[in-house]
């Protein structure tokens, strides 16, 4: 039936979300939202204007840009970008030998001339923001049909960014929906495509805790990474090439150097990914019964399978690094939004509302029962839906086929009627992640992952997958009686929810260490797995660029890894169809949805689309689920408590060696008493939040946001002031490791806080700790050496103090010295 929901009204309703009062810190505010939530955070210590965090000629979040999925800031005029270690994970592997291995040993450059590329990665500054609501909604109104309505917004996005994009060489545009789209705008940014490493800490300061510590509080990790934004001589975004220059930003973030003290006012900035807070009563049943428990399991046996393929040999060990720590991080954060859920029995409540939503108007029952059927739907394609879907974190050499037929196939129609991501515009990207992928395909892990593809797709009850039925000739589905499918289609939500709500760890980490060697353990799969992946060439960079550079030579190449992702085309064409129909439906459903929750008065926020955000917040503990009080910040001595000399808790010898004398560095927080490395705050983050600068009440750099806390992993679909706390890595640790670890001056210099003398002296050491400054909460028990753990702006002149332009030039940064000491016994 055709929508008769009126555009108008919900823009009227829209305008509502300026008015009233914030609920607490909760909310990721879009630019145009800051001037109306701008009394609340002033109240809480934000101390510049309005127009100076965004107007329309600057404005501090202009500093803030995207980085490949991350967020990252500006830090220098000298298009010095301060990030997440993790986010630049993907850059040091790919410069990474077992000669040279930037992974463990991390990386300085010495000059500029010694800075790596970062190769496939791009950044992205927000440079203007067009409301294009009336067009995009007059364009879709009349159209009755879902898969139409979809196909018509499809059309008209690519209309709108090629139009946007032709305005200015080096522009990259894109669409964005608010409000479940009430509000659709278009964005343009400057797309700078030369990205170079500058600095590194090893993984034993980036990584430090691994995935025992990863989501958890107290945290010790230094996790940042340095890189530079490059352009072509003439200022504008270029290729990668030796005669480009370092781009000149407008904004950048001027440094901080005085300490925090809880209850500090402190804002978030960046490009949080995605949250659900306006879910719908049975979608969110299906994510708790279904789709992460599937995440916890299927993940779960992929991760061991890399784990040993890693352990085995140290090649392999960095040709899986990206895609194991990727893997391990989801994984971790599917346990740990079952536990949140259940904790906070947000499906109860989530239920109840929709009851009484549904009970409040005809249109509002039509609305949500509408909803309801999809998720039906979805839940009814569960466990085969799940691994066409991931077919992209499986085999190396099945993600490279799967890209290469997609191209081909794309490539047969006019550019503006491909999909996203297949067009013109996004060749080079393509070629640029096809290349990485090659280089880390390593036979022995395809064929462990291809066979445990098989055995799932092996035990499907329902619908098969006939592409995977062909490798296994007549020995297909015999495995369909055994039980295997059966788990996650019925059972594996009320297990899955169980093992993250009484442990999460525990349980999750035994099934996939038991399972894993079950599921690759059946000779019918590997044999299966290995003839198919003994002629593959798909392991060869150059002939898989040839095949991209020619798509038509896809079509016959006899390759077996091809030969399969031609005949999973069928099975996922089935499902892209349902998925366009059901995107166009959504068109339709998902603004009448957010309306009916937030007809109360505002403001509201949209929820996270990978677009500028900002939140505002404080420093502030908080008590675990079992009561125990955590205070906001972590230091240097925390860390050493937890060190162990092996494994995820192992700090360089050279770090070990200074700590003592922390108390005396320039770097300490002067109650502390210590050089600070992490701290907590209540902002409202989520995934894409990695590497957001963190700014004071003067809007100074004072850390990088990089984590969220446990009992908040399940955040993204409700925020709860008791327990909605990010982890964010104090900006002094960096210093401190620039300067007594490395003797980077010109970096402190580029930085701006070369001349920094440090705070002033007390008086007298205290004998107990100030009242506002407890030490550190209690730091887990690390355990021996093991694995995983898992198996699961400024004005466009520049800050005053951003350092001597002449000094940042020189950057006579020493390098990080030798590779750390092994320490006997």
């Amino acid at each position: 039936m055709k929508s008769s929901v009126n555009f108008a009204v919900l823009i009227a309703a829209s305008a509502l979300l300026v008015a009233g009062e914030a609920r607490a810190n909760e909310g990721q505010w879009k630019p145009g939202q800051i001037a109306d939530i701008h009394p609340q955070a002033s109240a809480l210590g934000l101390a510049r204007s309005a127009d100076e965090l965004w107007g329309s000629e600057g404005g501090l979040l202009r500093a803030a840009i995207n980085y490949g999925g991350c967020s990252a800031a500006f830090v220098s005029p000298q298009g010095l970008i301060a990030t997440n270690h993790h986010c630049a994970y993907g850059a040091l592997q790919a410069n990474s030998s077992v000669e040279q291995d930037y992974l463990r040993d991390g990386f300085l450059a010495a000059t500029r001339a010694e800075e790596l590329r970062a190769p496939g990665r791009t950044v992205r500054v927000l440079s203007e923001v067009t409301d294009v609501s009336e067009q995009v909604q007059a364009e879709l109104a009349p159209i009755t049909d879902d898969a139409a309505r979809a196909k018509a917004y499809d059309a008209l996005r690519n209309r709108l960014v090629d139009a946007c994009e032709a305005e200015a060489p080096g522009r990259s545009c894109s669409l964005a929906s608010f409000f479940g789209g009430q509000v659709y705008e278009l964005h343009a940014t400057i797309h700078i495509q030369d990205v170079r490493l500058v600095y590194a800490p090893p993984a034993a300061i980036g990584e430090y805790g691994g995935e025992t510590d990863n989501w958890m509080w107290p945290r010790h990790t230094g996790d940042f990474t340095l890189l530079r934004a490059y352009v072509g001589p003439d200022g504008k975004p270029a290729a990668p090439d030796e005669a480009n220059i370092p781009y000149a930003p407008k904004h950048w973030l001027e440094p901080s150097t005085d300490d925090l003290d809880e209850s500090d006012f402190v804002a978030v900035l960046g490009y949080p990914g995605r949250t659900d807070r306006y879910m719908w009563a049975g979608e969110l049943a299906r994510h708790v019964e279904q789709w992460l428990p599937l995440r916890v399991e299927l993940y779960g046996e992929w991760i061991a399978i890399l784990e040993r393929a890693a352990a085995a040999d140290e090649a392999v060990a960095i040709q899986v690094a990206a895609l194991k720590k990727g893997l391990a991080n989801r994984h971790k954060n599917a346990r740990g939004k079952l536990a949140g859920l259940a904790k906070m029995d947000l499906l109860a409540e989530r239920r109840r509302v929709d009851n009484e939503l549904a009970a409040s108007s005809e249109q509002a029952g039509q609305t949500l029962a509408a909803l309801e059927q999809i998720s039906a739907d979805r839940r009814e394609r569960g466990r085969r839906g799940f691994l066409l879907r991931n077919l992209g974190v499986g085999p190396r050499s099945l993600a490279i086929a799967r890209e290469l037929v997609t191209w081909a196939d794309e490539r047969a129609k006019p550019d503006l009627e491909r999909r996203a991501g297949y067009r013109d515009r996004d060749r080079d990207r393509r070629r640029s992640r096809l290349e990485r992928m090659a280089r880390d395909f390593a036979m022995g892990v395809d064929v462990e992952l291809l066979a445990s593809f098989l055995r799932h797709a092996d035990a499907l009850e329902g619908p098969r997958i006939p592409g995977f039925d062909a490798l296994l000739g007549d020995k297909a589905g015999k495995a369909a009686g055994d039980g295997a499918g059966k788990a996650a289609g019925d059972g594996a939500g009320d297990a899955g929810s169980k093992a993250a709500g009484d442990g999460a760890g525990d349980a999750g980490n035994k099934a996939a260490d038991d399972g894993a060697g079950e599921a690759t353990g059946d000779a019918r799969y590997r044999q299966a797995a290995e003839a198919t992946l003994a002629t593959t060439r798909l392991g060869d960079p150059e002939h898989v660029l040839a095949l991209f550079d020619d798509p038509k030579n896809v079509t016959g190449d006899a390759d077996p890894m091809l030969a399969l992702a031609r005949a999973l085309r069928a099975d996922l064409a089935e499902l892209e169809a349902i998925d366009l129909a059901e995107r166009g439906r959504l068109l339709e459903l998902s603004p009448r949805n957010v309306a009916l929750r937030t007809a109360d008065e505002g403001p509201h926020y949209s929820d996270a689309n990978g677009t500028l955000r900002l939140s505002f917040a404080k420093v502030t503990g908080y008590s675990k689920w079992d009561g125990a009080k955590q205070t906001p910040q972590t230091m240097l001595a925390g860390a050493v408590a937890k060190h162990r000399d092996a494994g995820e808790f192992d700090l360089p010898d050279e770090v070990l060696a200074k700590a003592p004398k922390a108390k005396d560095s320039r770097w300490i927080d002067p109650e502390l008493g210590d050089v600070p490395i992490a701290f907590l705050a209540d902002g409202d983050t989520t995934g894409g939040n990695s590497g957001s600068p963190v700014v004071d009440g003067q809007g100074r750099l004072v850390g990088f946001n990089f984590d969220r806390v446990w009992e908040n992993v399940a955040g993204d679909y409700a925020w709860r002031p008791s327990h909605s706390r990010n982890v964010i890595a104090d900006v002094r640790y960096l210093y401190w490791l620039l300067d007594e670890i490395h003797g980077a001056e010109a970096l402190l210099s580029e930085l701006g806080v070369a001349d920094f003398a440090g705070p002033p002296k007390a008086p007298a050491e205290p004998t107990t700790a100030p009242a506002s400054k407890q030490p550190e909460s209690e730091p887990a028990a690390a355990p021996a050496e093991r694995g995983c753990g898992c198996v699961s702006a400024a004005p466009s002149s520049g800050w005053p103090g951003a350092g001597s332009l002449a000094a940042a030039l020189a950057l006579l940064g020493l390098g990080l010295g030798a590779r750390r000491r092994r320490k006997a016994g």
